[in-house]
């Protein structure tokens, strides 16, 4: 007897078949998961898809060229501002937050207001906070499980040793250091001895493995990395890791790598957590740097900024042009590089929207943009200015306006102002790109199962070469700009990324108009925070030596467990 013939082919009635099959609630209900992964202080060379062959990163690359590329992605200087504008959606200056970043034992931390976590809460979200906060903790409502998050792993502070967890910190020539490490409240004294990458590396895959898929996900992975350490340990990493970077002679810079390539570990074991889980293909990836490397200077990481202008702190490229990109299946139109502005506290609006949130309930004194449109078919950004930062205490400013840029004055009397690092080939031995290594990435290989228009080899070089800066032709003409002996300093950023050619002279009419702009722009500022410390109350010798909210302890129940 002969068997009947269907007309359907075994794999699409596999297709029709596994279409049939429930779905969990989360997806059913179309929001999707929501991964924001922040680097501490990655300079923009640092990284294959922006052109550089030193430091491997094939998991980041993989997903940047399969996702979309942000050339234009701008941050505030440093970390604290930084996080401020993500979490809040607002510029810093309007909070008073876009001074120096919070010491230990500051009293002040980011003032009353909902935060990202708190909006994606109301809209059914579990979320988590995995690594640095750095907006305060004076008082337990200061801390992230009481300002949105559900659960924390990770530090108070800016920055801890990446083995010990400790942070040193210098008032009036003497040092106090603590331990500062916590699961939620308390303190996780049982990580010491662990490497700090990895640690909130298996924490963050461990919370996407036991995340029930009745409720979406939003996973912030604030890493340490490639943050500088305390004195006299600023660079740490496994010695197995730095062994894999001997082509690099500089020993920092040789250690600074090793820190970058665990970093890019990390997305790699996350992405493949996501995929394993089957959260990947309903899910929305940022990655993003708070700002630009500390090449040289306090802090220092050797990272590299090239061709970049200036270092962390900085209101030049080099200090708030961060490595930026955004993945996601959910994306019409991807696998590009875009030049359009984009600010960091537009990530706030731009996942609300995502996320399934009604924009018009949100904070209406925002100035994040959202740019969900934007981003998912392609559309024209709807920003066309940034206020980078308005500083009134060191009196300098920046503005981004459209093409243009406008710097007044500086910041430490032009210290960091000129190119560091420029050629980023100090003591390197020439290495070659290898995109096959991207290809088969644990990102690469996970992406790949949950896309149908994964690219190919030959389209990664292509958007490599879209998303590697040049800067002027050697026969250009050049016109140097020095703010900090009172120059005004214009620029026509996109021709002229690298900040060479000083236009304020031949276009005052465009000067005018950016610094009515700045004005304007003042009238909202809030005056920045004091700065206070309250060091006796807040010595770590109180709380069995770990930096511990100390003004709401008035007995011993408020000692670090």
């Amino acid at each position: 007897m002969t068997t009947p013939q269907l007309g359907l082919s075994t794999s699409i009635l596999t297709l029709i078949l596994l279409s049939a099959l429930p779905r969990c609630e989360s997806q059913q209900a179309g929001q999707p998961n929501i991964v924001l992964i922040l680097a501490d202080d990655l300079g923009w060379n640092d990284v294959g898809f922006h052109g550089s062959n030193q430091i491997p990163t094939p998991n980041l690359d993989a997903l940047a060229y399969n996702g979309i590329i942000f050339n234009s992605h701008y941050t505030q200087s440093t970390c604290t501002p930084s996080r401020t504008a993500l979490l809040t959606g607002k510029y810093p200056m309007r909070l008073g937050m876009h001074g120096t970043p919070l010491n230990p034992a500051q009293v002040e931390g980011l003032p009353e207001g909902k935060l990202l976590p708190e909006y994606l809460k109301e809209l059914g979200y579990e979320t988590h906070l995995v690594g640095k906060w750095h907006l305060g903790y004076a008082r337990w409502n200061n801390t992230p499980t009481y300002r949105g998050f559900d659960h924390h792993l990770g530090y108070y502070t800016g920055y801890v040793s990446y083995y010990d967890y400790l942070n040193t910190f210098r008032v009036d020539e003497k040092d106090y250091t603590g331990y500062d490490l916590r699961r939620d409240t308390e303190v996780a004294w049982d990580l010491a001895g662990q490497y700090a990458t990895d640690v909130f590396t298996d924490h963050a895959v461990k919370t996407i493995e036991n995340h029930a898929l009745t409720k979406p996900l939003f996973l912030m992975v604030s890493h340490l990395a490639v943050h500088a350490g305390n004195d006299g340990k600023l660079l740490e990493a496994p010695q197995e890791t730095i062994n894999k970077f001997r082509h690099i002679q500089d020993s920092n810079r040789r250690t600074y790598a090793a820190m970058v390539s665990k970093l890019d570990d990390s997305v790699g074991s996350i992405v493949s957590a996501l995929q394993a889980k089957g959260l990947l293909e309903n899910t929305i990836l940022v990655f993003a740097s708070d700002n630009g490397a500390p090449t040289v200077g306090q802090y220092s990481n050797w990272g590299s900024n090239y061709p970049l202008r200036g270092i962390k702190a900085t209101l030049f490229e080099g200090g708030i042009r961060g490595v930026a990109f955004a993945w996601s299946p959910l994306f019409v139109q991807s696998g590009r590089v875009s030049a359009d502005l984009i600010h960091i506290s537009d990530w706030l609006p731009t996942l609300f929207t995502a996320a399934g949130g009604d924009i018009g309930l949100l904070d209406p004194d925002l100035d994040g943009v959202d740019q969900w449109s934007s981003l998912q078919y392609d559309l024209p950004s709807p920003r066309n200015d940034i206020l980078i930062n308005i500083d009134e205490i060191t009196r300098n400013a920046a503005l981004r306006f459209y093409n243009w840029k406008l710097i007044v004055g500086t910041t430490w009397n032009g210290t960091y102002d000129s190119y560091f690092g420029e050629s980023g080939k100090e003591n390197i031995e020439e290495q070659v790109y290898n995109s096959t290594r991207v290809f088969d990435s644990p990102a690469g290989k996970a992406i790949r199962q949950v896309s149908y228009t994964s690219l190919t080899e030959a389209e990664y070089e292509a958007l490599r070469r879209q998303a590697t800066l040049r800067c002027l032709n050697a026969k250009a003409k050049r016109n140097p700009c020095d703010p900090s002996n009172g120059e005004v300093c214009l620029y026509d950023v996109p021709s002229d990324p690298c900040e060479e050619n000083n236009l304020a002279s031949f276009l005052p009419s465009v000067v005018r108009r950016m610094k009515r702009a700045l004005v304007d722009y003042r009238s909202g500022l809030t005056p920045q925070i004091s700065g206070k410390v309250d060091i006796e109350k807040d010595d770590p010798k109180l709380f069995q030596f770990a930096w511990n909210p100390w003004l709401d302890c008035s007995d011993s129940t408020c000692a670090a467990a």
